[in-house]
């Protein structure tokens, strides 16, 4: 029996993932730039992309924004330690996931149970996110990490 993951990447090829990484590196891409590129008519393009969306491959297009030019230049790592209990770490994740700032929440085994990212415009807004964590029933502690520089931040996979 195939895994998941096998029968997916056995209905994706080579010009599959050329048109992932072409959309990875630019979202905005024509779909002309791209059947040029490949060498392939426009409308193979379009119902490869369909095909990879219907798969769950790409799951969506956003821009990137500046945190910066946006006022969110404030990066916390916080370290969660939760109370155990069934399902916990869907419930307490989820609940962590729904703080405005919080942009990324693992669920991680050893001493922690939880890593966030947390970007705020300031030391005020870091400390208001991290007393809702503080304050969260399920939670026994937190430690932060506040980052000085933010040396490297891709979304993008290796393909």
């Amino acid at each position: 029996m195939a895994t998941p993951l096998m029968s997916i990447t056995e209905e994706i090829d080579q010009t599959d993932i050329e048109i992932l990484k072409m959309l990875q590196d630019d979202c905005r891409i024509t779909l002309d730039e791209m059947a040029n590129k490949l060498k392939i008519s426009k409308s193979t393009v379009y119902y490869r992309i369909k095909k990879l969306e219907r798969l769950g491959i790409i799951l969506g297009c956003h821009a990137k924004l500046s945190p910066e030019k946006m006022g969110k230049d404030y990066v916390a790592v916080i370290l969660v330690k939760a109370k155990y209990g069934p399902g916990y770490h869907e419930k307490v994740g989820q609940k962590l996931a729904s703080i405005g700032g919080v942009t990324t929440v693992y669920y991680i085994f050893g001493e922690w149970d939880f890593v966030l990212q947390v970007r705020a415009s300031g030391k005020d807004e870091i400390l208001r996110i991290l007393e809702q964590i503080m304050n969260m029933e399920e939670v026994e502690r937190t430690s932060t990490l506040i980052v000085a520089k933010v040396i490297k931040e891709d979304p993008r996979l290796p393909i």
